[in-house]
């Protein structure tokens, strides 16, 4: 599957060039980062085991959760864990609070709670990553997700007037499990849809390039 998009955040990179005096392919490195993100998608839209509107989060539940409401159970709860974390740290920080959630849905673009988000991101997934050293098939999935993701090529950028884009291949491994199932609000409790909001949107900033410029900026 070819996909073509604003990189996330896009113009705000844009601007974070221009004001540096950057070329983009200055800060282009198809690395292994990059590799993280591409499998992240892979797994979130190709190979998903559990949903057909995947999180990225899949892959490191495989195993310890049978069917896709026990995953789903999981990732609220994986993400209910990032939202408290950082409401806990920014207590009483109201007006971040609000940056925050406009910063994830896209409706803002602030450098601080950008690098919060990318921040949470990669504590949690580090916890995930140890977590599936006692899951087997968990890791049977993670390597066929990076024997798939090792053949793709690498993402391509370029910077038009206002933006940042990409295109970028994501692959496939054959037939995906027959109940898999298609997550809408309506499914969940109140309490859980942010929960499920910050699931959706979380990946995009573990984007490499908003890891390696926007959260320095």
């Amino acid at each position: 599957m070819r996909i073509q998009s604003e990189v996330p955040f896009g113009r705000m990179l844009h601007c974070w060039l221009y004001l540096h005096a950057l070329n983009l392919d200055q800060i282009v490195r198809h690395d292994r980062m990059e590799t993280g993100y591409l499998a992240w998608e892979t797994v979130r839209k190709q190979i998903n085991p559990y949903f057909l509107n995947g999180t990225g989060f899949e892959g490191y539940l495989v195993g310890c959760c049978s069917e896709p409401m026990a995953a789903l159970e999981a990732i609220l709860a994986i993400n209910q864990h990032i939202l408290d974390g950082i409401f806990r740290l920014h207590r009483m920080q109201y007006g971040l609070h609000s940056r925050l959630m406009k910063t994830l849905t896209r409706e803002s673009s602030d450098a601080n709670a950008i690098h919060i988000w990318s921040v949470s991101l990669g504590a949690e997934l580090g916890k995930l990553r140890a977590q599936i050293l006692r899951e087997e098939s968990a890791q049977i999935f993670r390597a066929e997700t990076y024997r798939i993701v090792k053949m793709l090529p690498p993402v391509s950028y370029s910077q038009d007037a206002k933006c940042v884009t990409q295109q970028y291949t994501i692959g496939g491994a054959g037939e995906n499990p027959p109940n898999r199932v298609y997550v809408s609000t309506g499914m969940l409790k109140p309490d859980q849809q942010d929960a499920w909001l910050v699931a959706k949107h979380i990946g995009e900033f573990g984007h490499p390039l908003v890891r390696k410029c926007l959260d320095c900026a």
